[in-house]
């Protein structure tokens, strides 16, 4: 791109969203912060290469805060526990930083996560994906019960793999939570907007087709911090049911940890701008703590190296659609 073909382009783009806080929001984020943190505070070479750490099972919560962790999981059951740095602060990042360009022929992963496919699809000796089969139109995500039943499956398919499993929760939609679900949202569902759209400049908002997601509800000021902070928890009390069945049918070295946590309105640097959700890039310790917890049980699994296959690519208006309703896009 030219010069002057990106002059013309940050025009249109100033242009068609000038009044819009979400769109410059993101600007600042992707613009200005992620390049500072990834540059200064801290770089990833103190985070952990998960591929390269020691784990038969590798179980994936997305999303999950350390804190949240901690708040909701016996931490006392495990037989180690501790916090480490992720190399991203969201999916599509985490998963390009340890496994795309990479070759694991020793490795299996379930995932209901659809970045894993888009980003690293190859990269294993098979994928296994409840975001295709098992994806539930009702609560527009993947139930971490079929992610259990579908992660049960790949370890009897395969005895002598290692193997990832993504659960997609407690990432929302939070699945306990409908009123925090803002798929087909309209302004009239909520409370006392006509009183509030002034002060907080709600009527541009949904305008513009706001909120996506939860975090966009609680920037906007329609829900309080407490209640998506319960929401989530419980999501993640859910697959932490559904994990403990898991555990019961596999042996060996389990470690349960997350691609990346969540901020619920603290502020980050070098601009002191609140931050909600997950933006890539940012290296606050609200995203990129995460927790790492042991459970040892049996054998330990012996693995082979048998190579990778080549994975059919997936209509791209299919993973669109689900990148959509689980609230990235």
């Amino acid at each position: 791109m030219s010069v002057l073909d990106g002059l013309r382009y940050a025009y249109r783009e100033i242009r068609d969203n000038y009044d819009d806080r979400f769109w410059w929001r993101n600007r600042f984020f992707h613009r200005l912060i992620a390049p500072f943190h990834l540059t200064v505070y801290p770089t990833r070479s103190a985070a952990i290469d998960v591929p390269e750490a020691d784990w038969d099972t590798l179980i994936v919560l997305d999303a999950c805060r350390t804190d949240l962790f901690e708040e909701r999981a016996d931490v006392g059951r495990f037989d180690e526990y501790r916090t480490v740095t992720s190399r991203g602060s969201a999916t599509q990042e985490w998963v390009r930083q340890n496994f795309a360009g990479r070759s694991f022929g020793d490795m299996v992963y379930v995932t209901a996560n659809p970045f894993v496919s888009r980003e690293a699809g190859d990269a294993f000796h098979e994928i296994y994906e409840p975001w295709v089969s098992e994806f539930d139109e009702e609560t527009r995500t993947v139930l971490p019960e079929k992610t259990t039943e579908t992660a049960i499956r790949a370890h009897r398919d395969h005895p002598d793999k290692r193997i990832v499993v993504h659960y997609m929760q407690p990432h929302h939609p939070f699945v306990t939570a409908p009123e925090l679900q803002f798929h087909g949202w309209q302004i009239d569902d909520f409370e006392g907007w006509k009183e509030k759209q002034e002060e907080t400049g709600l009527k541009d908002d949904v305008k513009k087709g706001r909120p996506h997601t939860p975090w966009d509800a609680l920037y906007m000021g329609l829900v309080s911090k407490e209640a998506v902070w319960d929401a989530y928890g419980d999501n993640l009390t859910r697959t932490l049911d559904s994990v403990s069945e898991l555990l019961d049918e596999i042996e060996g070295r389990t470690v349960l940890t997350s691609d990346h946590g969540n901020m619920l309105g603290e502020r980050t640097f070098p601009l002191p701008l609140q931050v909600y959700g997950h933006p890539s890039g940012i290296r606050n310790s609200e995203l990129v703590d995460v927790p790492w917890a042991v459970v040892e049980t049996g054998q330990r699994r012996t693995v082979s190296d048998d190579g990778t296959v080549t994975q059919s690519e997936h209509d791209q208006e299919m993973v669109q659609d689900r990148l959509e309703d689980l609230g990235y896009v």
